[in-house]
């Protein structure tokens, strides 16, 4: 059963990926295509013995009465489901690889579009953010400025006012404004060092945004061309009556008394399903 091996572990299923047995195109190897509901179908929890419900005895294995009180319920629940659950996987390989090739271009247009959209938000969003700590240093600024006015003014009027003649009151003077002045200046170069700064990251982000938006028309094109030729691509193939070609490549079966798969009527043992179960649960079926 390893060579079922390969192929449950190629499956990506949901988003095609299983080389068919014996089958490949010219144009590449055939891929199956198995949908989520299928992925449901197939994958199958098999429990630790220790923990698994055993009918008709308890969990040391001695026998008990069924809780089950209804007689009828287990032919019913023969009536409703089959013996054998059976998935056909059939593939399209007329249409696949250029189908794909032309959904993907079109997507990764449409992607990259998206993508610069954001950027451009996020560069707007920045942009914004540094005016905002620029307003704010110049405030810092003013207020500084308006601080140190102050200041000195206090200690004019401190030390004999704006015509004190005395030698003490004036040394005293000079000392006191060398220390506000000092403060002020330190302060200040760090005020303007910060609006250089971010007056360089503004200047930067302009570049940025405007840069991003030139390219989003360019993006914008680019999608829109490749959106037609995709049209025209699917069009072109179904004109031709191609989409409605398909394949059988095989059958998965589940047998529910058995609990048991199979492919074209071969086991599938717990590695070929453990590979399954991970190739559908990274399409999001657990």
């Amino acid at each position: 059963m390893r060579r079922f091996l390969s192929l449950s572990a190629a499956f990506c299923l949901c988003t095609p990926a299983v080389m068919a047995q014996g089958a490949s195109g010219s144009s590449g190897p055939v891929v199956i295509t198995i949908s989520k509901l299928d992925c449901s179908r197939v994958i199958s929890h098999t429990p630790a013995p220790d923990v698994a419900y055993k009918p008709g005895v308890d969990v040391r294995g001695k026998p008990v009465v069924s809780a089950d009180t209804d007689p009828g319920r287990e032919a019913f629940a023969k009536k409703v489901l089959p013996e054998v659950l059976e998935i056909p996987i059939t593939i399209n390989p007329m249409t696949y690889n250029k189908a794909k090739t032309a959904n993907k271009n079109k997507a990764a247009a449409a992607s990259a579009v998206a993508s610069n959209t954001t950027a451009i938000t996020t560069a707007k969003a920045q942009g914004t953010a540094l005016n905002t700590q620029l307003t704010s240093l110049n405030s810092q600024k003013t207020a500084l400025t308006t601080t140190y006015n102050s200041d000195t003014a206090a200690l004019i009027a401190n030390t004999g006012g704006a015509g004190a003649t005395d030698p003490g009151l004036l040394r005293v003077r000079a000392a006191r404004q060398k220390t506000i002045d000092d403060a002020y200046n330190t302060k200040l170069a760090s005020i303007n060092s910060q609006i250089t700064t971010t007056n360089t990251a503004i200047t930067a982000n302009t570049t940025t945004v405007s840069d991003l938006q030139t390219k989003d028309t360019t993006l914008r094109q680019q999608y829109t061309d490749t959106n037609m030729a995709t049209e025209g691509t699917l069009a072109g193939l179904s004109g031709k009556g191609l989409d409605s070609t398909s394949m059988k490549v095989g059958v998965v079966k589940y047998d529910i008394a058995r609990n048991s798969f199979t492919f074209n009527d071969e086991p599938m043992v717990s590695e070929d399903q453990r590979a399954l179960a991970e190739a559908c649960s990274k399409r999001g079926v657990r």
